[in-house]
């Protein structure tokens, strides 16, 4: 840097002196006569013939092309400036005459942004002289990537797959994750000079266009060791649920060593991945944490529609009085109260005019599940999307609700106390139609089908499993939001 500068000053005094031999040649035409800056009026002393002027204007755009050119690039800051020009015209020439043209070089040179010429000098030495250096001993690849990111869970995959292992032992943080080693092994010979080995300062970033922020974690690596880096990538729920069908995607990734507040490239690639619409049922891998709880990402106790339906149950009620888990005037216990508030509910969406679709397949994985808003949009419902509906109300209410689900089919179910854990069930499906049942015939046919499952040992031997929706939010299971 030290002999850029001076060689540049040295080509600046080159070109005024070439100059300063200019001027004076023409301008002492005379054969005794003096030059026209000893002479008062311009001419010579003794033959008084008219000296050549200067040409100021020469001289100041010479010098200014060469401080641009050769010299910009060495200054470190604003003081060198002033340093080269006092240099320049004090030892050159005589102030006299140079001092307007050194004020209008130093006016114009302070009119640059200096803050922006010293970023991008120490940027070009910085990637010259560390880069290559910062990241010698450092080494990275993809660890994780998956191929396939459903919508529906998106967003909960760090919860989802919270210290997910798989059959191999193998951490595999989801949706990507990369793997960054730090080793000593820096030479490529003898020959060269050895690399202190240290502690390295990592940035991974990752992003997909279109569907996520940049996420980035930063952490440290030590000397001959490795460390999985996993970006929490944030999904724009806009973006997903405008989602229809399947779409392929690429995830960024970028690996960055921290070096004096600089991030230096050392690792880039672009991974593959599916995304898939936030009604498709994921199949998720099967060790993720509390798989059976998932499904609770359907109820949606925040829909659009809540408020309005709140109202209707008003009218169903004693003194339009929508309360859970207190006793209604005339009833003798909290388990008849319960099954008058879910009777009101029931009586509500019967009366939506909903029709029933019968899917054998329903929640299955990779299968298509409407969210309650949807299905009252549509007004079309197969088991479990009406179950979802109808116990999305019922969390709204601040009813404890459980969704059972057996070999192709599911159906609904309430605790008849706030306090116990003793539950009453409802067969949905047949809420739905021209002609709807009654609730005492939906409530007999639910309950009759949950003991019918007990007693065959279904519950325990896992072909049928009972979610309750509580332990899911107390898990950190949240609702989708679903415009």
């Amino acid at each position: 840097m030290r002999i850029s500068f001076f060689k540049g000053l040295a080509k600046i005094a080159g070109i005024v002196l070439a100059f300063a031999a200019t001027i004076s040649l023409s301008a002492c035409s005379g054969d005794n006569g003096s030059d026209g800056i000893n002479g008062a009026d311009g001419k010579d002393g003794k033959n008084g013939k008219d000296a050549k002027e200067v040409n100021v204007d020469s001289l100041a755009s010479a010098i200014r092309d060469e401080i641009t050119g050769t010299l910009w690039d060495s200054l470190y800051a604003e003081p060198y400036v002033d340093t080269v020009y006092k240099i320049l015209f004090d030892n050159a020439f005589s102030d006299a005459w140079m001092d307007s043209v050194r004020e209008a070089l130093i006016d114009s040179l302070k009119e640059a942004d200096f803050d922006s010429m010293y970023a991008k000098l120490y940027d070009s030495v910085y990637a010259d002289i560390y880069s290559q250096a910062a990241i010698r001993t450092l080494n990275a690849w993809t660890w994780s990537v998956k191929k396939d990111i459903y919508g529906a869970f998106a967003n909960q995959y760090p919860l989802m797959y919270k210290d997910y292992i798989n059959s191999k032992g193998e951490m595999l943080p989801v949706p990507v994750s990369i793997t960054v080693k730090n080793t000593c092994e820096n030479r490529t010979s003898f020959s060269e000079p050895e690399i202190p080995c240290r502690w390295k300062k990592i940035t991974v970033k990752s992003w997909i266009d279109g569907f996520t922020d940049t996420a980035s974690v930063t952490d440290f690596v030590n000397p001959d060791t490795t460390r999985i880096f996993a970006p929490s990538l944030k999904f724009n729920n806009k973006a997903l649920a405008a989602l229809t069908a399947p779409e392929q995607v690429q995830i960024q990734i970028r690996a960055y060593a921290l070096e004096n507040d600089h991030e230096i490239l050392f690792y880039s690639s672009s991974e593959p991945s599916t995304i898939h619409p936030m009604q498709i049922n994921g199949a998720e891998y099967v060790n993720v944490q509390n798989r059976s709880l998932w499904s609770a990402v359907w109820v949606t106790p925040n829909m659009d529609s809540i408020t309005a339906i709140h109202k209707e149950l008003e009218a169903k009620l004693p003194n339009g009085s929508v309360k859970a888990y207190q006793l209604y005037d005339g009833d003798e216990s909290m388990t008849e109260s319960s099954a008058r508030l879910v009777k009101a509910v029931y009586e509500v969406l019967s009366a939506k005019g909903i029709n029933y679709v019968n899917n054998t397949d329903a929640g299955s994985p990779g299968q298509k599940i409407k969210y309650p808003i949807e299905v009252l949009r549509t007004k079309q419902a197969n088991c479990i999307e009406g179950t979802n509906l109808f116990a999305s109300i019922l969390e709204s209410l601040g009813m404890h609700t459980v969704i059972v689900n057996i070999p192709g089919h599911a159906f609904l179910g309430w605790s008849t106390n706030e306090e116990d854990s003793n539950y009453n069930f409802l067969e949905t499906t047949m809420a739905w139609g021209s002609k709807p049942s009654t609730f005492a015939a939906a409530y007999e046919k639910g309950m009759s089908t949950f003991t019918n499952e007990q007693e065959e040992d279904h519950f325990t031997d896992g072909s049928s499993e009972i979610i309750l929706i509580e332990n899911a939010r107390a898990f950190g299971i949240r609702p989708n939001d679903i415009p």
